[in-house]
């Protein structure tokens, strides 16, 4: 029997299974993050200010691979089940994303010249303000992770029946 003569599954919507899709979803989304984690522990050695911090930064990349890899498994199930991803969850994971990014610009690390950062270098007052950015980004871009995650979990299980149509 060919694959082109097996009856097509449909989900619980009514429109046709398409894996291959739901898979290069989860795909895509664990990409991002694997692209992101590189850009923050990583990315300031595109500009000449990698230092000896970049090992502790590596912590906060595997944070963001590992939520990165459930997020894209999350989006992949509901993509599968035929669920759509909301709105909140794609605007919640751009938004991590952009937090990350700013990130990677306002990160301090220890160079021969001393502490800077992409976008200040060692330039004072510039520097205060870029490593004071740093930390509200780093913990925004951690919690928009998470609850990226939890709403794409929920939106794996399928929108929730309303009051009006229980029983």
């Amino acid at each position: 029997m060919d694959s082109r003569d097996a009856p097509t599954r449909s989900t619980p919507s009514g429109r046709p299974l398409v894996r291959g899709s739901a898979i290069a979803t989860g795909i895509a989304v664990f990409l991002a993050g694997v692209a992101l984690a590189l850009w923050i522990v990583f990315g300031r050695f595109l500009f000449g200010v990698g230092g000896e911090l970049t090992p502790i930064y590596l912590l906060i990349g595997i944070v963001i691979v590992f939520l990165y890899a459930f997020i894209g498994q999350a989006m992949a199930r509901a993509a599968t089940r035929g669920y759509l991803t909301r709105r909140a969850t794609l605007v919640t994971l751009i938004a991590a994303w952009g937090c990350g990014i700013l990130l990677g610009l306002t990160i301090p690390d220890v160079t021969p010249d001393g502490l800077q950062t992409v976008i200040s270098g060692t330039a004072e007052p510039w520097r205060g303000i870029a490593i004071g950015l740093a930390n509200p980004a780093g913990i925004i871009t951690i919690a928009l992770s998470i609850a990226a995650l939890v709403l794409a979990n929920q939106d794996a299980r399928g929108p929730r029946p309303s009051d009006d149509e229980t029983p």
